[in-house]
């Protein structure tokens, strides 16, 4: 055995979180719907996804970042939530592997995780907007990302 198998999140750093992300993650979290996330409180600067951006980076691969995003624009693409529903689902564990492999930091995951809990709530188009919402936000992170490089 190699002590790797089902060390997940438990390993190395993998619980630590950053209290500037928790605040966030708490906010999104108090959200009814991901689609009630204001623009201007994750894309400004000094904003939410700025401050993941920075907080996350350099352990968040710029590769990995571009997977996860391509994924969810793939997703985009689909005419309805029916379409949409089954690959949105499987987001879930590829982001948990990804984080349990350490390919993207704790804080990010979390993020991440608290948003995919406020997509699937509502009706089938209250559920396109929170994911639309979802790519905004993943847009703007990326976009920061970028400029800490």
């Amino acid at each position: 055995m190699n002590g790797r198998r089902g060390s997940g999140p438990r390993r190395g750093s993998g619980s630590r979180t950053n209290a500037e992300i928790d605040g966030i993650i708490s906010e999104i979290g108090s959200l009814s719907m991901l689609k009630d996330l204001e623009t201007k409180k994750f894309a400004d600067e000094g904003e939410y996804a700025d401050k993941i951006a920075k907080i996350s980076g350099r352990d968040l691969k710029t590769n990995q970042l571009r997977k996860f995003f391509g994924a969810v624009r793939d997703i985009q693409r689909k005419e309805s939530w029916n379409d949409m529903e089954v690959d949105f689902y499987l987001l879930k564990p590829k982001l948990a592997y990804s984080q349990g492999r350490r390919l993207i930091p704790p804080d990010f995951y979390n993020v991440m995780k608290v948003c995919m809990h406020k997509i699937d709530t509502g009706t089938d188009e209250d559920k396109v907007k929170n994911f639309n919402r979802l790519v905004e936000f993943m847009e703007a992170i990326v976009a920061y990302h970028k400029y800490y490089e």
